[in-house]
Order: C-alpha cells, then sequence, then structure tokens
C-alpha cells in the first residue's frame, strides 16, 4: 500500500506485516464489510484496534472510506512496531497527498487522529481505563489469544451496542500446492502447536478459532450480524512472480512453521521436516507454489 522503506523497519515481521496487506486486501470478506459500513456510529468515532500492528488496516479503511475522521488507537504489546506505523503511515498518507502531521504519541492524518498505545492486551484488559470505544478491530489476533477469556474483556472495551469487526481468524485449514507426502504430518504438528501455545503466561491460540467464534460470541452476547470467509490464497502470476511482496510473506509463512517445530521432533521427524522445507523453499523460488488458509469474518454489536 506504500513504498515505506524496507531498511527503516525495525524487525523482519514489520516487513511481514507490510508484505501481508495486499493479501488481506483480497482476502477480507466484502460481505462482513459492507455489514461494518452499516453498523458504523455516524460522526467521528472513537475506533480501538488490538494488536494493530504495522496500522495497514487503519490506512486500508481510510483508502476505502470506511474511516475518515475521529480517534483511532493502535493498540500493540511491541513497541518498536508501533513507531515503524507512525512511519509506515505518514509515508502512506505522503503518497497520497493526505496532510499528516507527527505528533509524540502518533499522527493526525487528514481528519483522523491516530494514536499508538504501547500495552499487552492481558493488562490492558485488566487495566480497562480509558472512555470505551465506538468500533472495535481485531486483525488476525483472535486466534492467537484464548477467546473464551478474553473476548468479554475485549466487548467491555466498547460503549454498550458498540461494533465490532473481527476478522482473519484462522480456521484450521492449510493448504500448499502441488502437494507433498508430509504435508498431514506437517500442518497437524503445526495446529498442535498453535493450540498449545503460551505468550505472556497464558494460553494463546486455537486453530479452529474461526468456527467457534459464532457460539462464542452468541454467548457473550454479541452474536455475529455478518460472518463470512476471508481465505488468504497466494499464487504467483503468469510470469512467475507473486503480487508486490508476496514472495517475502510466503517465505515468512514458512519460517514460522520451521520455527514452531524444529525444536519438536516428538512431532515431526527432523529429516521430513527438512525435505518439505527444502522442497518448498524450492517452489517459492521457481514461483510454483500456491498458499491457502482459511480464515472467517465477523462484525457485530456488544450487549447493549
Amino acid at each position: 500500500m506504500t513504498s515505506f522503506d524496507e531498511a527503516s523497519m525495525t524487525s523482519g515481521y514489520a516487513r511481514y506485516l507490510a508484505a501481508k496487506t495486499t493479501v488481506d486486501d483480497r482476502a477480507l470478506n466484502q460481505h462482513v464489510l459492507a455489514g461494518l459500513r452499516r453498523l458504523m456510529p455516524a460522526g467521528a468515532p472513537k475506533v480501538l484496534e488490538v494488536g494493530a500492528g504495522l496500522g495497514t488496516m487503519v490506512a486500508r479503511l481510510m483508502d476505502w472510506d470506511v474511516v475518515g475522521a475521529g480517534e483511532y488507537i493502535l493498540l500493540d504489546a511491541d513497541r518498536p512496531l508501533l513507531d515503524d506505523s507512525r512511519r509506515w503511515l505518514h509515508d502512506w498518507a505522503a503518497a497520497r497527498g493526505l496532510r499528516s502531521d507527527l505528533r509524540p504519541d502518533g499522527l493526525q492524518v487528514g481528519d483522523l487522529r491516530v494514536r499508538l498505545e504501547h500495552a499487552e492486551l492481558g493488562r490492558y484488559l485488566e487495566a480497562a481505563s480509558g472512555a470505551p470505544a465506538g468500533v472495535l478491530i481485531a486483525n488476525a489476533v483472535l486466534d492467537l489469544v484464548d477467546v473464551p477469556a478474553v473476548l468479554p474483556g475485549l466487548l467491555r472495551l466498547l460503549v454498550p451496542g458498540g461494533v465490532y469487526w473481527f476478522t482473519i481468524n484462522y480456521d484450521g485449514e492449510s493448504v500448499f500446492e502441488p502437494g507433498h507426502p508430509h504435508d498431514g504430518q506437517v500442518m497437524q504438528a503445526y495446529h498442535r502447536d498453535m493450540d498449545e501455545r503460551v505468550r505472556y503466561g497464558r494460553p494463546a491460540g486455537d486453530s479452529r478459532t474461526g468456527r467457534r467464534l459464532f457460539h462464542q460470541l452468541r454467548s457473550a452476547g454479541a452474536p455475529a450480524l455478518a460472518a463470512g470467509s476471508s481465505d488468504w490464497v497466494v499464487s504467483a502470476g503468469p510470469d512467475g512472480n507473486y503480487p508486490g511482496d508476496e514472495a517475502y510473506f510466503l517465505r515468512s509463512i514458512l519460517n514460522t512453521i520451521e520455527n514452531a517445530l524444529r525444536s519438536r521432533p516428538d512431532r515431526v521427524e527432523p529429516a521430513d521436516l527438512a525435505s518439505w522445507l527444502a522442497v518448498r523453499g524450492r517452489q517459492l523460488a521457481a514461483g510454483e507454489l500456491v498458499y491457502i488458509a482459511h480464515q472467517l469474518d465477523f462484525a457485530g454489536r456488544a450487549p447493549g
């Protein structure tokens, strides 16, 4: 979405978030986005995005004329990443000819005040300070937390009847093509690692978050008013090149799987994992690798 200089990013993760922007652009469910548009409060609402990362969502929503005024808070536990987001959004605005004024705690982009908030989500929910928001966004976040434990606190961040938009929630299906004999073994082990992950001393993941959110939202008194698939689909074009920086995105996905499983020989034989990664790496370099991940989007209202 922008020409932000890769060298100015503080981590490979920041580049990964920038690279997946075009992947998310294609994936986000348009039916659910239309539901969000219908639900959006009038005027200049306060929007809170948890796990906001590089700030690509606020840029996207401004591009798509969903958000244009008010206050947008980017909450993330990674302070250097928030610093990257401030620069990334400033460059993004400059590329579009939008007025953008840097401020100590964020920036002003046109009529939208973007404020950076450094906090780990669990502690932020425990503190529960500040005025509630009118809109709550979590993109590719809820499959990284213990949803039954976290969801009630998340909804309390909203005013009564406030709007939520929970997007890119992984739902237990990843496909790599062409097929490989070790696909089943590798993905079963990776999903198990997701299900047993712990961060900040708390359970932190569920490989079937998407499908379970239907009933978890209903149980929390906030049933989805719109839901739909938001699958990542990444493939090279006819010339063998991946769009944008999506080859880096795919390399990051492979690295994530490798990092999760390389210390778990009880789940995947090291030789099998090495073989699988080597083949996938060659396919990626040749522009042959196709990646599909099944995910779900939801929009609705907090209890009134």
